[in-house]
């Protein structure tokens, strides 16, 4: 949840701008905007009740209002500093009467105080104190000690920071950090960087307790969340019951303990509780690049091509056989007995030729044409066209569909009926002939040359071999998906290329060798190229026999499939190493599922790059309440995520040991021995970075770096 304890409502001193004033519409409406739950009003030398009233009465749905000041303080020659007192609201009305009696007839654009008198005075209204540190004017160290040692409680004393960096950095090695808008312009307020409370409070006091570490109050706040009792194993002979939250989830410790394993097994029974679980390896991602890019997920669809299958053109050719001319011979025999028989003579059927009968291509369009005329008869019978059309429509279109319906049919049987009657002729007159010749011993006239029939039969294996090359030749089809973003490359994309057998074409993208399917494309050229030669059946041969080995009856298995990675602008691209961790690792976070499994993700990436973009990722899926369970060694992914439950594994004397917390408590302790706790602090400082003067040598690096 969002807080702003350092919120400014009004301008007091010379050096606060006009914008620091607001109203209360307008307040009410950017804390709205910003979704910050709560905000302490602190400005400078004075408070307004009045005010104060007033906006947490126009905020009170969404967000808690406490008051509070901001103070100069001065202790004795030393450099003037500011100083915030923020009061349980429970003690509003003292709060507000010990303001203004520590103000009272003294220039509020001058006057300062010492820490004494501002913990004499407001220190019974319930309060904590947040220091400017490294932020001017800050507190300095001597002071800092001061504060520490008149208030006595650690916990109530907090150090404001600059910005999220600088909170990030010292939040969890012995300071109390706080980060608030110090707002200047109300009107850009939402832009302000705030402080993320990991554990929603309801109260003031939770706050305080919350700060105080009180196990207890944590353990309140961290069981509002969902939870799931799952069996850790480092080992299949080592079981270790554990909770996992709906939040972050951090498993650290030495190389070698098991928290690989432990992570492996708390996913595989996440997965059995039939929860969509994804799941990213460090050490796997050029195996796990490789399978991105693989084509199971690829259908070769004819369909994306805009291409026809040609299975009917496949199985003509694959049935087709040649046919002959009438041989001279019949014709010679026809004359030589023609007149042999005087009543044959007389029948002038016996030497009449054979109608042609081309079927009409309009078969197969009426056939087409009825078909989707059924269709759209059945579809508007549903429902989905009466939210638009109103019964008279409806009745109209169906009777026009009607009407196109019968003149198909009519046009249909006409076709059919010329091209039956044409066929019944025809036989009709070589069932005459046949007839007559057995009864006169003569033989009646050839009925045909054979020659239309030869070539028509040529003619329409050109046609088919024409139109299979015809597809061969269709452009390819590209789908682009978005992988990831390299920050010097761009935005960065899976391609799916679909595309017909090519020159470029490589093994890897077809189901069949390439060389079979590049064999049968060379005998299609062959018969198309010998169509008149007479040992164009041969050809057929070499082709069937090639399609009957790999059962090829369309063009399906002549699209080839393959899988890219391009940029922007279309061009191939490799990434490195690190690159594919980054794409991947942020391909698995953006996938929708109800728990994220990360295996040492840092693997291959910079600090940088994991603290800027993968880090507020892990913690926005934490605030929709993922389950994200991480085993890791990168300091910013196991401390700035504020993990609500930390596993450590140790080994030493050749003795495993499992310890479970978290930050907020501070503590880590050994599954198997109550007495044995860690710090929290300590052993993620130790382990994660390197140890305290590792982690001070960072700080003096970010200071000097102006980080």
């Amino acid at each position: 949840m969002k807080i702003d304890l350092h919120c400014h409502t009004k301008r007091i001193k010379s050096g606060d701008g006009p914008g620091r004033n607001v109203t209360k519409d307008l307040f009410r409406k950017k804390i709205y905007d910003s979704d910050v739950k709560i905000v302490a009003i602190t400005n400078h030398n004075t408070f307004d009740k009045e005010q104060f009233c007033d906006f947490r009465d126009a905020v009170s749905e969404n967000c808690q209002l406490w008051p509070g000041v901001e103070i100069d303080i001065q202790q004795f020659n030393r450099s003037r500093w500011h100083l915030i007192v923020i009061a349980n609201p429970d003690n509003l009305n003292v709060f507000s009467e010990s303001v203004n009696l520590l103000f009272n007839g003294k220039n509020l654009e001058t006057c300062t105080h010492t820490i004494k008198e501002v913990y004499d005075c407001l220190n019974k209204c319930d309060v904590i104190y947040i220091a400017h540190f490294h932020k001017k004017p800050a507190i300095s160290e001597e002071d800092r000690q001061d504060l520490l040692d008149i208030v006595g409680d650690n916990s109530r004393v907090f150090n404001e920071a600059p910005d999220n960096r600088t909170l990030g950095v010292f939040a969890n090695y012995g300071y109390n950090v706080m980060i608030g808008s110090d707002v200047s312009d109300w009107g850009e307020y939402e832009h302000s960087t705030f402080a993320d409370l990991r554990l929603p409070i309801s109260n003031f006091h939770q706050f305080c307790m919350l700060a105080k570490r009180d196990e207890t109050i944590i353990n309140t706040l961290l069981n509002k969340r969902e939870s799931y009792k799952l069996v850790a194993s480092p080992h299949k002979s080592v079981k270790i019951p554990i909770t996992i939250f709906q939040d972050v989830n951090i498993i650290f410790g030495q190389k070698g303990t098991g928290k690989s394993e432990i992570l492996s097994s708390l996913y595989e029974q996440m997965l059995a509780k039939g929860m969509n679980c994804k799941k990213y390896t460090g050490s796997e991602k050029d195996n796990d690049f490789k399978s991105l890019l693989k084509t199971q997920d690829m259908d070769r669809n004819l369909s994306y091509l805009q291409v026809d299958g040609c299975e009917k053109e496949f199985s003509e050719i694959l049935e087709w056989k040649d046919t002959n001319p009438t041989m001279f011979q019949n014709y010679i025999d026809w004359y030589k007995t023609k007149d042999n028989n005087k009543n044959k003579s007389r029948m002038k059927i016996t030497d009449s030729t054979k109608l042609l009968n081309n079927p009409p291509e309009s078969f197969t369009t009426y056939s087409s044409d009825r078909t989707n005329i059924k269709k759209l008869l059945k579809t508007f019978n549903s429902i989905s066209y009466k939210l638009y059309l109103d019964n008279n429509d409806i009745s109209l279109i169906e009777k026009l569909l009607t009407k196109i319906e019968q003149s198909n049919l009519e046009l249909l049987a006409k076709d059919v009926i010329d091209s039956k009657s044409t066929d019944l002729t025809n036989y009709s007159i070589e069932k005459i002939k046949n007839i007559a010749d057995r009864n006169s011993d003569t033989v009646s006239k050839p009925s045909s040359t054979g020659f239309i029939e030869f070539a028509t039969n040529r003619l329409t294996l050109l046609k088919n071999i024409k139109k299979i090359k015809e597809n061969l030749s269709k452009p390819e089809y590209n789908e682009k998906n978005h992988l990831g973003t390299i920050e010097e490359k761009g935005n960065l994309y899976i391609n799916k290329k679909y595309r017909l057998i090519c020159e470029n074409s490589k093994t890897t993208e077809f189901s069949i060798g390439i060389k079979k399917l590049k064999a049968v494309i060379d005998t299609i050229n062959d018969i198309e190229s010998h169509i008149e030669a007479s040992t164009i059946s041969a050809e057929i041969d070499i082709l069937r026999q090639l399609c009957s080995e790999d059962n090829i009856t369309s063009l399906k298995p002549f699209i080839g499939l393959s899988k890219q990675i391009v940029t922007e602008s279309n061009e191939e691209y490799t990434p490195s190493n690190g690159e594919k961790g980054i794409l991947l690792l942020e391909r698995t976070l953006s996938e929708e599922a109800d728990a994220y499994f990360l295996d040492e993700p840092e693997l291959g990436m910079g600090n940088s790059f994991i603290d800027t973009n993968i880090r507020p990722i892990i913690s926005a899926l934490a605030k929709q309440h993922k389950t994200v369970v991480i085993a890791t060694h990168n300091a910013n992914i196991a401390v700035r995520t504020l993990p609500y439950m930390s596993i450590l594994r140790t080994h030493q004397n050749g003795n495993y040991n499992t310890y479970i917390g978290n930050p907020f408590d501070d503590k880590l302790k050994n599954i198997n021995d109550e007495n044995d706790i860690k710090s929290w602090t300590t052993e993620s400082l130790h382990t994660l970075e390197g140890g305290k003067e590792a982690f001070y040598e960072r700080k003096s690096i970010y200071e000097t770096s102006g980080e």
